[in-house]
């Protein structure tokens, strides 16, 4: 349940930081609210790729 959760909640950040993107853009409204919900997904592997990257330091502090 808590791992939905965090990708649920992770999907969501990523399409409201997209779309206030595209609004300081002047992208056309429905133009904005189809990017928030699909970019997230096409994005998903690269979003990922990134966020481990990240946290790679911190995954060897914890399992030495």
């Amino acid at each position: 349940m808590s791992k939905f959760f965090l990708l649920q909640a992770c999907y969501c950040i990523t399409g409201i930081l997209f779309f206030i993107r595209d609004l300081f853009a002047k992208v056309p409204m429905a133009t904005a609210m189809l990017n928030a919900f699909i970019w997230p997904y096409a994005q998903w592997p690269l979003i990922k790729f990134q966020a481990m990257h990240m946290l790679e330091p911190v995954m060897k502090m914890i399992g030495q």
